[in-house]
């Protein structure tokens, strides 16, 4: 693996430039969308994945941003090009990550493979199934067992 250090997630956002004030109105607050807009900060801390990474590099994409894909990705079913497509170009998904700006650069599909190796090599490689499963259990039961979310590392 290569030497990086942690990339801190974007929290300050301009209403005009970002997702948050287009897609609020059009994504129903208790869709996965609203979910982790709402939420992403509180279930992906930058805290949480300072594990994987040292304090000289470049800097990473931030992780809770990397997390949210990873979750998505999964409930959707896409392969790791197919997400980073999505992210790029489906708003829900920038704004599920915090609601990003319009232009937030993407990432490339490889981010998601050093994503899944770095947590597999940790402590707690399965740490976004598990915070992503108890909110999914707060917000309304969770998913079923074949729901196939234990393989979002």
């Amino acid at each position: 693996m290569r030497v990086m250090s942690l990339g801190l997630s974007p929290r300050q956002q301009d209403m005009f430039q970002s997702t948050t004030g287009f897609c609020e109105p059009l994504v129903a607050p208790d869709s996965i969308y609203g979910l982790l807009h709402r939420e992403c900060h509180q279930l992906f801390p930058d805290e949480m994945f300072a594990d994987l990474f040292c304090d000289i590099g470049r800097r990473c994409v931030p992780p809770m941003i990397v997390a949210v894909v990873m979750v998505l990705q999964r409930l959707e079913g896409c392969s790791d090009r197919e997400a980073m497509e999505r992210f790029q170009f489906d708003l829900r998904w920038k704004y599920a990550a915090g609601g990003l700006e319009f232009d937030y650069h993407g990432f490339v599909h490889t981010v998601l493979v050093d994503m899944r190796a770095r947590l597999a090599a940790s402590e707690q490689p399965e740490r976004i199934f598990e915070v992503t499963l108890d909110a999914a259990r707060r917000a309304g039961g969770g998913p079923p067992a074949s729901a196939g979310l234990d393989s979002v590392v």
